[in-house]
């Protein structure tokens, strides 16, 4: 098994893209191999559509058949190819298939969480922090630890109790700076002012 599936293809941006399909990565990830049924238990979808989502994802190579854990040849179990998946920063078309659902998401829950109040399972913060590069490079260092430790403790843990009901969670962290030109404008593209 591989360690990091680097992403970056746009069949695999699009792939990894639905959230259905991080998902499923995330549940294999827990079971080690499942089945579309035992996948659509867990997931609460319908297992023709968890088939489907499963086929997208092995087309583009991130999940394997398991047939060392099937029960004959028509049993269909699946695995993920590697431990983790990332898409790196400047991946072509990433803007367009990961970062722009994210920021819809997050835009979405910001939105929900104003109608419904405060909620102790989430958290939507934005600081504004003066910083030296140093501090900036600390601070962006303890997210990422802070993110593994949190994803490495969820799947020991759903390992522990694969039959726990559990959803699925994201965290979208961005630490850069403010003042950061809009891209036409880092490209001279542009030179209108926005704000007129």
């Amino acid at each position: 098994m591989l360690e990091t599936f680097h992403v970056q293809d746009p069949a695999a941006l699009r792939a990894i893209a639905h959230p259905l399909r991080q998902r499923i990565l995330m549940e294999l990830a827990v079971l080690g191999h499942a089945r579309a049924a035992d996948l659509a238990q867990a997931t609460g979808e319908p297992a023709n559509s968890v088939s489907f989502h499963l086929r997208v994802l092995a087309k583009v190579g991130m999940i394997v058949e398991a047939p060392e854990h099937a029960r004959d040849r028509r049993d269909r179990v699946w695995k993920n190819v590697a431990q983790s998946y990332a898409v790196e920063p400047g991946t072509p078309d990433a803007v367009r298939h990961v970062v722009r659902p994210a920021l819809a998401w997050a835009e979405e829950t910001f939105r929900r969480g104003s109608e419904t109040g405060s909620r102790e399972d989430r958290i939507l913060a934005l600081s504004t922090l003066v910083l030296t590069a140093e501090q900036a490079a600390t601070m962006s260092r303890e997210l990422a630890e802070l993110l593994e430790r949190w994803t490495a403790r969820s799947l020991e843990e759903g390992r522990a109790a694969p039959q726990e009901r559990r959803e699925t969670y994201q965290a979208l962290a961005v630490l850069a700076p403010r003042d950061l030109p809009p891209a036409d404008e880092a490209t001279g593209a542009g030179t209108e002012d926005p704000g007129a």
